[in-house]
């Protein structure tokens, strides 16, 4: 049987959407040439421009990237913003900010290989990736990132440290899905929520994306609990039991999981996509501050719209684009009071660098 026709007989098993890169990466050696992905192409070195990227954005970008790279410590870890100094989330986000902008073989390729030689580093016995010193309520969150950043990495460097490690980080994570399909921050079933699943889903997604088994009853499971968690206005709760309030953020983070589980046509997508285009109330609590979760909520609404096709990006970006450069400040960073300016820079920076597609789970369309 042809390369090809194994293809076929493939999609034609496996329930999700042929777009979706789970399976397909599998036959495709994780298709690391850019192109493959529908990724922007490289020329002498330089990556082409793509649509709505203006100099102005192109400059940030640059400015961000350098500020970012200099606050890297000797360990690889970032950040000494009280509870998530050395926070292992933080420093996959900074190392995906980096791979975004030329991938592993761009100029920050060395920062890149500190922020793996770091969160290997932190790998316990149990796969789990954690700092040494957790100071935060939700540990997961760090690991999903770290694991999603370890996924994407391994298709570039297939470096077998990389992928023994992002083995044991997918185990954990597989192991501790509870019986509703959900993750939570305790072994309390009733604290299963969108947004940890959300995060556990998109490493699990980066993981087999990367060739690593992923059961897929396990997506299965977790597309049924945010099918649950979704409200009569398209958005979805926080958890089962709690009142029926949409959020944009979460809300963004499960139509992504959802679009990447395969579901771009289905009615749950579809309704969600529609509450996100709903205008919301802002993401500020007064003029110049932000919420706690605005940088998490422009991260999932980027690929959010990414997702919907180009009519949605054209629309989304160029908005989104302008208020990112607004709020940079002169030293080339964002600011976030909460997680640190270390993590709102790396999620504006992806943000603005999502159209070079060079991330390949983030380029899926």
């Amino acid at each position: 049987m042809s390369h090809r026709e194994k293809l076929e007989v493939f999609h034609s098993e496996l329930k999700y959407s042929r777009r979706f890169a789970l399976g397909a990466a599998l036959y495709s050696g994780l298709a690391v040439v850019r192109g493959w992905w529908g990724a922007n192409s490289v020329h002498g070195g330089l990556p082409a421009v793509p649509e709505h990227v203006t100099p102005q954005a192109v400059t940030a970008t640059k400015s961000g990237l350098q500020w970012l790279a200099s606050r890297q410590s000797a360990d690889g870890g970032f950040g000494q913003q009280a509870s998530y100094a050395r926070n292992v989330g933080v420093c996959a986000l900074a190392g995906t900010a980096f791979l975004s902008y030329r991938g592993m073989s761009g100029p920050y390729r060395r920062q890149i290989k500190e922020c793996i030689r770091y969160l290997t580093g932190r790998a316990q016995e149990d796969g789990f990736i954690v700092e040494d010193d957790v100071r935060t309520h939700a540990p997961l969150y760090g690991h999903g990132f770290a694991t999603l950043f370890l996924g994407q990495v391994y298709g570039e460097s297939a470096d077998p440290a990389v992928r023994d490690c992002l083995k044991a980080a997918t185990e954990q994570i597989l192991n501790s899905q509870d019986e509703q399909g959900a993750w939570c921050y305790t072994s309390d079933p009733k604290d299963a929520d969108v947004s940890i699943t959300t995060c556990e889903m998109m490493a699990l997604f980066s993981a087999r994306q990367a060739g690593i088994g992923v059961p897929r009853a396990s997506i299965d499971k977790s597309v049924e609990f945010l099918r649950r968690c979704q409200n009569p206005d398209g958005g979805f709760r926080y958890r089962l039991t709690d009142p029926p309030d949409s959020l944009f953020p979460r809300s963004a983070a499960a139509v992504v999981a959802l679009t990447c589980a395969g579901l771009q046509y289905d009615e749950t997508v579809r309704r969600g996509r529609d509450y996100l285009q709903t205008p919301h109330a802002p993401l500020e609590l007064s003029p110049g501050q932000l919420a706690e979760y605005h940088y998490y909520g422009q991260f999932y609404a980027a690929h959010a719209a990414w997702q919907a096709g180009k009519e949605e990006w054209d629309r989304w970006y160029p908005m989104a684009r302008d208020k990112m450069l607004q709020r940079q400040s002169s030293t080339g960073a964002w600011q976030d009071p909460n997680i640190g300016d270390e993590y709102a820079t790396a999620m504006a920076l992806i943000v603005l660098q999502f159209p070079y597609g060079n991330v390949p789970l983030l380029a899926i369309r």
